[in-house]
């Protein structure tokens, strides 16, 4: 009898850890985290600038993928990763028209609809200042958090937001049985924001590294309950040593102990994707970085990011056990096709904003007639094709824009008698945005969306004070934009490194100058110095003579450089002499007032020093340019990425 009953016990024990065996490990939940990021106001599927319908992006195309994935999946959070409230002449007019008290912007009103989870903060996002921020933050029915962002001079760290919320959603699990998980999700900006929109931050807001403020706020969720943690990183993807402070740090977010997910962005980039293939930790197949699961979704609503996770609970704890990465794309480019339709229900709750920024862009500078008598006609077409390979109008006329202001704004200050130099980049020009991201404005009178298309960002224009020494570096900077050529090669050879944004590639007007491309580069990418015994710049000229090192002088640019942006050698906050209030595209217009009539034709102060390369050397850009085709260039058809192949002549 007794080894009856203790068998009897025994068998009652095994069916007992059995049955907690089963609880514990046999509950498995599969959802989607879904996620947009840097849709800079494209939210319908408008282009503004060239002012026509686009099937290549959109919000309300991605919308439709959301539906889709909700429909056949149905664990689905949906989140936004920042940069959605500037970037085109669309949210230049909401900015001009923000929502009154108790009104909802209509940027929440198409978010709310789409049903957003939460939503963390980018850098664009502070550009109109604190208060048009929180006209719009004010209308969201979920939560926007930022780890990052502390009041100015606060006592014990005040969060300026929301660091973090845990959302408690109930799934069902493989069995079809309802699961509640609770996820934590913080988000991060790039602590540069108080340095390139300082005029409007400080005093206000102070930023911490996103690193460490990640890292600090996780233990917190997890001991709140936090299952699965979700970091909202408005950051890009490199993994430089760090050092603390970065602007890109979604890498290292993944080495954080307890992260599950890491939505990056602000690169404009794609992950996954080849991109990153060399870099440490990454696994493209899966979509991961170190073991953890990261999506980052291109830019302007031209993709959808999705995350498919798996958790099991485990005793008390779900666990992440496995995900997979990818990107459900707008627009096929190769096929040349649209792969999602427009959500027409969410594009009629934008139909208002819509109509008045057709009516703000179309309006003439200046008001004029139909007569052709408007404060601004362009006598020929201008183009930023070029831009990268030789002196070009499109950056050209901001430069001068620039000069024009300087004097006026300085007028009656200790620099008033300084000389004035002036330097801009050619903004739209190809490069991660594809091969129709380029000024193209047609010969005419001129309209506010023009000014959009030559400058594509809200800054304000600033004015630093360096020496010609500072100004030489400036320019070895920027002579970072070409890849290096050895003349002796006969192989053909790529000019441009598409590793280095168009937006920094400063021309300083005022001063003439060439690049040799022959010579390897002084500063990296990041700016930090390379080779300190390189030089590419080359007969570094003021008004006829070789600059004086020791010369001070001007140099009007923007908000963004001047504060620090592209970190550029010598170009600094501490520079700064006139931080104007006037926008950029402001300065512009009333330029082009001004004169009236705009010929555009540059002045050639700076070239390419000549190369004598035994064989080609080749760049890639707009397919149109072959239309109007510099001397000393040739076109050699158009590639499979869409772009225009063309030939240095020699």
């Amino acid at each position: 009898m007794k080894t009856s009953s203790i068998g009897s016990r025994r068998s009652a024990v095994v069916v007992l850890f059995a049955f907690v065996a089963f609880l514990s490990f046999g509950q498995t939940v599969d959802f989607t985290v879904l996620a947009t990021s840097d849709v800079h106001n494209n939210y319908l599927n408008y282009d503004y600038f060239s002012d026509m319908p686009t099937e290549t992006y959109g919000l309300v195309k991605l919308a439709a993928a959301v539906t889709a994935e909700r429909q056949t999946k149905g664990n689905v959070v949906l989140f936004d990763n920042g940069d959605n409230f500037q970037g085109n002449p669309f949210g230049e007019y909401l900015s001009k028209n923000p929502p009154k008290k108790g009104q909802t912007s209509p940027i929440m009103k198409l978010m709310n609809a789409m049903n957003y989870d939460a939503m963390t903060l980018g850098n664009h996002e502070f550009n109109f200042g604190l208060g048009y921020l929180a006209s719009v933050l004010a209308g969201a029915q979920f939560p926007v958090v930022n780890a990052n962002v502390v009041k100015a001079k606060a006592k014990n760290e005040t969060p300026y937001f929301t660091p973090y919320t845990i959302l408690t959603r109930t799934f069902k699990d493989r069995d079809g049985k309802a699961q509640t998980i609770k996820i934590g999700v913080t988000g991060v900006v790039p602590p540069q924001i108080t340095a390139w929109d300082g005029l409007s931050l400080t005093g206000k807001v102070e930023t911490r590294d996103m690193y460490e403020s990640v890292a600090k706020y996780v233990p917190e969720m997890k001991k709140k309950g936090a299952d699965i943690v979700v970091v909202l990183a408005h950051t890009g993807i490199v993994d430089f040593a760090r050092k603390g402070g970065e602007e890109n740090t979604g890498y290292y977010m993944t080495q954080i102990p307890g992260v599950d997910v890491v939505i990056t962005g602000h690169a404009h980039m794609k992950f996954p994707s080849a991109a990153f293939a060399k870099i440490s930790g990454v696994n493209l197949e899966k979509g991961t970085i170190n073991g953890v699961a990261v999506v980052m979704p291109g830019s302007f609503a031209d993709n959808l990011g999705s995350i498919e996770l798996t958790v099991e609970k485990k005793g008390s704890a779900w666990t992440r056990v496995d995900s997979k990465s990818r990107l459900i794309p707008a627009f096929d480019s190769a096929k040349k096709q649209s792969l999602l339709a427009a959500d027409a229900s969410l594009a009629l709750l934008l139909i208002k904003e819509h109509e008045g920024s057709l009516a703000y862009i179309r309006a003439p500078i200046g008001g004029g007639d139909t007569g052709g008598k408007a404060n601004g006609e362009l006598l020929s077409p201008l183009t930023s094709f070029f831009a990268l390979v030789r002196d070009d109008y499109s950056v050209q006329i901001i430069n001068e824009a620039q000069t024009w202001y300087a004097p006026q704004a300085l007028k009656n200050t200790p620099y008033a008698k300084l000389p004035v130099l002036s330097a801009a980049a050619p903004f739209k020009a190809g490069g991660r945005q594809g091969p129709k991201y380029y000024t193209n404005v047609p010969a005419g009178i001129l309209a506010v969306k023009n000014i959009a298309d030559l400058y594509v960002y809200s800054n304000t224009v600033a004015m630093v004070k360096l020496t010609g020494a500072e100004v030489k570096e400036w320019l070895e900077m920027s002579a970072g934009q070409f890849l290096q050529i050895d003349p002796a090669k006969t192989e053909e050879q790529i000019l441009i490194n598409d590793k280095f944004p168009t937006y920094n590639y400063d021309v300083i007007d005022g001063v003439s100058y060439e690049i040799d491309v022959t010579k390897p580069n002084r500063y990296n990418e990041d700016g930090t110095l390379k080779d300190g015994n390189a030089e590419r710049i080359r007969n570094l000229s003021y008004k006829g003579a070789p600059i004086d090192p020791k010369q001070e002088f001007v140099v009007a640019t923007n908000n963004y450089r001047a504060y620090g942006g592209g970190n550029f050698p010598g170009v600094k906050p501490a520079k700064i002499i006139f931080a104007s209030p006037d926008e950029s595209r402001q300065v512009i217009l009333k330029y082009i007032e001004a004169k009236k009539k705009i010929d555009p034709k540059p002045d050639g102060n700076w070239k390419l020093s000549p190369i004598g390369a035994a064989g080609p050397v080749v760049f890639f850009t707009s397919p149109a340019g072959v239309d109007a085709l510099p001397s000393g260039i040739k076109s050699l058809g158009t590639v499979e990425t869409g772009y225009g192949k063309y030939q240095l002549e020699k």
